[in-house]
């Protein structure tokens, strides 16, 4: 029985030696997660925003930037309309101009960019065309794909429609 002690006590050390190597796994494996994680966060801070971020914002301001500029040469194509349709009709009528109206926003108008940007006509193509694809019975977007035009200006310019009555 003596002899058999010591045998007890070499088990008993073994597998306490084995708990102890699993438990340092443990550790080791948590200390790496924890390490790879905040490593990827440090790389992303340092980084700053990704490429694909910075892409679509600058498309985003790119196409708000164009659809307000093309809502004002809207605006200002279809003032000169109803100034020249109330020319027509009334002799001495006071004009009010919208440049004496203060504003934050004026935009730079690229005759290249915008369809608007020539000088007013009776009909403007751009507007009859629209007007010939809604009376075809096309959605809004279907016209604005079909001629590339912003969704804005596409539903200003059959909102004027119908508020004139044509």
């Amino acid at each position: 029985m003596v002899f058999q002690m010591p045998q007890y006590w070499d088990v008993a050390i073994d597998g306490i030696q084995i708990v102890l190597c699993l438990l340092i796994l443990v550790c080791l494996i948590r200390n790496r997660k924890k390490n790879r994680k905040s490593a990827q966060d440090e790389a992303f801070r340092e980084s700053g925003p990704s490429f694909n971020a910075q892409i679509f914002y600058q498309t985003l301001k790119q196409q708000v930037d164009q659809a307000f500029a093309n809502i004002a040469e809207t605006v200002a194509a279809e003032q000169r309309r109803l100034d020249q349709a109330l020319s027509n009709g009334i002799a001495a009528s006071p004009r009010y101009d919208t440049a004496s109206y203060p504003s934050n926003y004026r935009p730079s108008v690229n005759s290249e960019i915008s369809p608007l940007a020539g000088p007013a006509s009776d009909g403007d193509p751009l507007h009859e065309q629209i007007q010939k694809l809604a009376d075809k019975g096309m959605s809004v977007r279907q016209i604005s794909e079909e001629l590339k035009t912003p969704l804005g200006e596409v539903e200003l310019v059959l909102s004027l429609r119908t508020s004139l009555g044509n």
